[in-house]
């Protein structure tokens, strides 16, 4: 699955309660979407659920 990149982080200007926020808006945003932070690429990114049956 292919990964999307919402938004590169920045420690130097962003605080983690600003990260956290922005996490949940983008999550609201697209309930479709998994949305996690990738500590690699220090990214708030999204991919699409996994369907479970």
């Amino acid at each position: 699955m292919e990964k999307r990149v919402h938004l590169k982080v920045d420690a130097d200007n962003l605080t983690l309660r600003e990260v956290m926020d922005k996490l949940e808006e983008i999550q609201a945003e697209n309930p479709d979407l998994d949305v996690f932070f990738d500590g690699d690429t220090k990214s708030i990114c999204s991919r699409p659920r996994s369907k479970t049956e």
